[in-house]
């Protein structure tokens, strides 16, 4: 049904392009990668120029991923609300009216008055407030806990410790019990050995405190004092909380890209450090309240913080993706000023006027009972007009996944979900070190969605999905609810779902950041290709790898085959891949020269620095319009440079580009 679906889509567009080509196994992917707004104003200049050519009509599937994903919205919305392809060429000029709208909106995440810098500020602070009260939680509650083993059962700390490390040593007995019949038991056991070890360390760290306390009252007393006077440290760090943002917000100085970067390490590693002892610091004092007042206090505290995280805190609402989405719903899915923006999508390209959009995002599951998922960590998650879901966890029709509540998931979260670069679980990219410190601090674009039809104990993702957030257990693809990320998190081209399509044509477009010209993301899709699909994808990438001396490559473009096996429904095929990289070789305009001269990271300038300004948008606007023109060069494609079809470009490039086939 699923296939049924997308390929009806694709033939009322042919039909109503006037394309004749028979429907089959000749389908053409545009496939847009992440790499933030530069990936977007790249290939802007790219889709500018097939549009110009007559081509953009004939391309049958739109599949994106991160800041490709924020062009490919504005693709689907335009084409989709019933513009001409025309109307986003003009490659070298005029700017067509959405094109122009798009120049003058790209700075997405700017604000544009005192009162959205604000507004930005507040929201920032208050989900991370928010989302404190979850782990305050958990630190009231153990000093309840703690308070009433010292007071009716002290011995009992060892007695405690000592069963925590007797269990922990049977699981590690069953694990390698486990492990020696090769038993698919060995993943739970490894699990609950992991928990079981987690808790024997916390424990013992808790044991440590308790004699750390017992040893310190004379000072917890008066750093308590301290922190209950009017110029006190409590006041002085909440004063911090709001003006810290507040002045990376407001200094430029601290918005330039290498800044902004310095300044995120050093906190991160100043966090790092800070939030540990702070969490102690918060512990004692709380066992200290306990011991002087008693533990009724507490256990009302204990009580309000409960209700409030998981009748109240939804931290969908609280992270940075509600501001980050709706950036990208005022530059990329509004068509003007008075458009709301609300486009959900199994309503999106109602006429099929627009290419069938496929949205790539990560399912995070480093507990997946799936053996191929389990050193990935993550899985291919999909968003579609039709069907969203994942092959780990199923798919379903799309109005059955909502992000709120009973709203279905439109587009403008859909891109923000594919765009979430940064987040506790990053799939292949995942750092379990700094996992709890990310979650604390609220650096989370990541969003957790309910899978359709599973029960689950809360209404919204709350205390229970952010402490599995914080600790990465739980998180699986049976799971009801799951967290998704940037999908270059599993594979940054975007061409993998074009693959599972078996494309035959294939124009891939690669903004993503690479200065040192390593191919990561390209190299990845070679990768998960041929374990998953069987697909062999074998470029030869020497002309565009970036000369050490001059900076500079041979060429913009590689073309090279795609061997598609034998399935049990089609026959061993053919397929050919045009992959445009984002590279310079000396022959691009002056303007791109000249910013080139004064920004010498060029092309590959941070993805940190998402706030382009004109002359940096048109730099890179012209650099895709200039790798695009280049391939149809008359003397490369021998028929004028005006090739009738996409299948004719490509035949007319493979007989001057591609290498003879010696497989």
């Amino acid at each position: 049904a699923m296939q049924e679906l997308e390929t009806a889509d694709i033939a009322a567009r042919r039909r109503l392009q006037g394309v004749v080509t028979p429907l089959g196994t000749d389908a053409i992917g545009l496939a847009l990668s992440g790499g933030g707004i530069r990936s977007a104003t790249f290939a802007l200049g790219v889709v500018q120029v097939l549009a110009d050519r007559g081509l953009l009509k004939e391309i049958d599937y739109l599949s994106t991923v991160s800041g490709g994903g924020y062009l490919g919205g504005f693709i689907s919305r335009r084409l989709g609300a019933g513009a001409a392809d025309a109307d986003l060429g003009g490659a070298h000029g005029p700017d067509p009216g959405p094109v122009q709208y798009l120049r003058q909106h790209a700075q997405f995440l700017t604000a544009y008055s005192l009162k959205d810098s604000w507004s930005m500020v507040t929201a920032t602070v208050a989900g991370m407030l928010l989302n404190w009260t979850i782990p305050l939680l958990l630190l009231v509650l153990a000093a309840i806990g703690a308070d009433l083993l010292q007071k009716h059962a002290a011995p009992m700390w060892g007695t405690i410790a000592a069963v925590a490390g007797i269990a922990t040593l049977c699981v590690l007995g069953l694990y390698g019990a486990c492990l020696r019949g090769q038993s698919d038991r060995a993943q739970r056991a490894g699990q609950a050995l992991g928990a079981m070890t987690a808790m024997l360390v916390a424990i013992l760290l808790m044991w440590a405190v308790e004699l750390l306390h017992a040893h310190l009252p004379t000072a917890l007393s008066d750093v308590r004092g301290h922190l209950q006077g009017p110029g006190s440290i409590a006041g002085l760090l909440g004063l911090l909380s709001v003006i810290g943002p507040a002045v990376l917000r407001f200094v430029p100085w601290l918005e330039r890209p290498a800044t902004h970067a310095l300044v995120l390490k050093t906190a991160m590693a100043v966090a790092g450090i800070v939030v540990p002892l702070l969490g102690l610091l918060v512990y004692l004092l709380l066992r200290s309240y306990a011991s002087d007042h008693g533990v009724v206090g507490l256990s009302v505290l204990a009580l309000s913080l409960a209700v409030f995280a998981l009748l109240v805190v939804d931290i969908n609402q609280t992270s940075p993706h509600r501001m980050y989405r709706d950036g990208l719903r005022r530059t990329f899915v509004q068509i003007d000023e008075n458009d709301p923006g609300d486009a959900p999508l199994f309503t999106l390209n109602p006429q099929a006027r627009a290419p069938y959009h496929l949205i790539n995002t990560a399912l995070n599951v480093p507990n997946s009972t799936h053996a191929a998922l389990r050193d990935r960590r993550c899985d291919f998650f999909l968003f579609s007009k039709h069907w969203s879901g994942a092959p780990s966890c199923g798919y379903r029709p799309t109005p059955a996944w909502h992000t709120s509540g009973r709203a279905p998931v439109d587009l403008a979260s859909a891109m923000a979900i594919s765009g979430a670069a940064v987040a506790p679980n990053m799939g292949l990219g995942a750092m379990p070190t700094l996992r709890a410190l990310l979650s604390f601090l609220n650096v989370r674009l990541s969003f957790w969605i309910k899978q359709p039809e599973r029960r689950a104990g809360a209404l919204h993702a709350g205390f229970g999905c952010l402490l599995r957030e914080m600790v990465g257990i739980g998180m699986s693809d049976d799971s009801a609810w799951l967290n998704l990320s940037d999908g270059g998190h599993i594979e940054n081209m975007a061409v993998y779902e074009l693959l599972r399509r078996r494309c035959k044509f294939i124009v891939c477009v690669d903004g993503e950041a690479d200065p040192e010209f390593r191919f990561q993301g390209l190299m990845t899709l070679v990768r998960h290709a041929q374990i998953d699909f069987g697909v062999r994808i074998e470029p030869r990438l020497d002309d565009l790898r970036r000369d050490a001396t001059s900076g500079m490559s041979r060429a913009h473009a590689h073309l090279c085959r795609v061997r598609y096996p034998a399935t049990g429904q089609s026959p061993a095929g053919i397929g050919l891949l045009l992959y445009l990289k984002l590279s310079v070789t000396g022959n691009e305009s002056e303007l791109i020269k000249r910013y080139r001269l004064n920004y010498p990271d060029f092309p590959h300038e941070t993805t940190l620095d998402q706030f382009f300004d004109q002359e940096q948008f048109e730099a890179y606007r012209q650099l895709g319009a200039h790798v695009a023109d280049g391939l149809f060069a008359p003397a490369l494609l021998g028929d004028g440079g005006q090739p009738r079809s996409v299948p004719a470009w490509f035949r007319s490039l493979a007989a001057s580009l591609l290498l003879p086939d010696d497989a």
